[in-house]
């Protein structure tokens, strides 16, 4: 576990669950392009356009198995839209998608986005576990956003809640298990969905397989270190406002991963009465 008052910046371990969405709209170049994406350099996009075509492979520089969904759709392509969900080993590059220009003559174009999840089997929550709050109940805070809330909670994300807290604030461990991941180098920012890339977060593993996430930390506002057993109540981080965040909160849910559709669901959870 870290030290409190000298906690270490260290490169994120971990992507966040949700990668920002890009627009990857096709100019038909006259010869064959490549580029490469890399976020938090552990997942890799590499593109491959000529005037007729462009395809899609993902790399996973995790040193974990990971899941990869890519949502594609645009205009005069075929097909026209697809989901795909895809199991990567560590080091291992699949294709995620690829795409034909239609009517020839016409402009065409496309935008893709993705989502991540660590683990390629699906997994149940056990819903008899009663979760203990993420901070302590000596000092209670607001819910600014529960689940279903139309803000950015819905979909894969209807199960989450979040609470409004100053920038700082100790988080705590809501269930024991595993820390498998985190990251802590952001400094970044703000009400689009474009920062979804950019928050701090911690993922704690718990025995029936499912990751309690707890996202918008404080730059340099990890506490434990990956491999870590963490009991309830543990001190675990500190809140911030990083990533796609309006203003300063904690985000916090339980998931797991799909293997078809969606990457990954959230699940409903019961915390203990105070």
């Amino acid at each position: 576990m870290k030290s409190y008052k000298k906690a270490v910046l260290r490169k994120a371990a971990f992507l966040l669950c949700f990668i920002a969405p890009l627009d990857l709209t096709t100019l038909q170049p006259a010869e064959p392009a490549q580029r490469e994406n890399c976020f938090n350099e552990f997942l890799c996009f590499i593109t491959i356009e000529d005037n007729k075509s462009a395809k899609l492979l993902v790399r996973n520089d995790f040193a974990i198995p990971i899941r990869v969904s890519v949502n594609v759709k645009g205009h005069n392509i075929t097909p026209p839209k697809a989901q795909n969900n895809i199991p990567l080993h560590p080091g291992e590059t699949r294709e995620a998608f690829s795409i034909t220009a239609g009517v020839d003559g016409k402009e065409w174009r496309y935008t893709w986005t993705s989502e991540l999840h660590p683990g390629l089997e699906q997994v149940d929550h056990d819903a008899g576990v009663i979760y203990d709050l993420p901070f302590s109940s000596k000092t209670p805070y607001s819910i600014s956003q529960g689940p279903n809330g139309s803000f950015s909670h819905y979909g894969v994300n209807s199960n989450a809640i979040d609470w409004a807290m100053p920038v700082g604030t100790e988080i705590l461990a809501a269930r024991e298990g595993t820390v498998i991941g985190y990251r802590e180098n952001s400094n970044i920012g703000g009400s689009s969905p474009k920062y979804k890339s950019e928050q701090n977060y911690i993922w704690v593993q718990h025995s029936d397989g499912t990751v309690g996430q707890y996202h918008h930390l404080k730059k340099g506002g990890v506490l434990v270190e990956i491999g870590d057993p963490v009991r309830r109540g543990q001190l675990i981080g500190l809140s911030g406002n990083t990533g796609y965040s309006s203003v300063p909160h904690l985000h916090f849910h339980i998931s797991g991963s799909l293997e078809k559709g969606d990457v990954f669901q959230t699940f409903p959870i019961t915390f203990v009465q105070q």
